[in-house]
């Protein structure tokens, strides 16, 4: 492969891993604080009828997201190392 050069970026990859963890943990941050409202309509607002026991059915499928999106994001973050440090020790055997 005469002549084709790749560069890696390792700042812009760090500051994507960073970026990535502190947005997902705003999102996630927005969830719990929607989730948190909800509960609170539903407690003080809607208590019973059709609309409670949909409310009730949303509000529980809702928080299956808890927690998983703060996750994703630590998992995108130690991604992004992974593959720098994977990088890293490739190219101690290319140069």
């Amino acid at each position: 492969m005469a002549g084709i050069e790749l560069k890696i970026d390792d700042e812009y990859i760090n500051g994507m891993a960073s970026l990535l963890e502190t947005r997902s943990q705003d999102l996630q941050e927005g969830v719990d604080s929607y989730l948190t409202i909800l509960a609170g309509i539903r407690e003080e607002a809607i208590q019973e009828g059709d609309t409670a026991d949909a409310l009730d059915a949303f509000i529980e499928y809702a928080s299956s997201l808890k927690g998983i999106i703060s996750e994703l994001g630590k998992t995108a973050k130690d991604t992004c190392n992974n593959f720098l440090a994977e990088i890293d020790e490739k190219d101690q055997y290319l140069f």
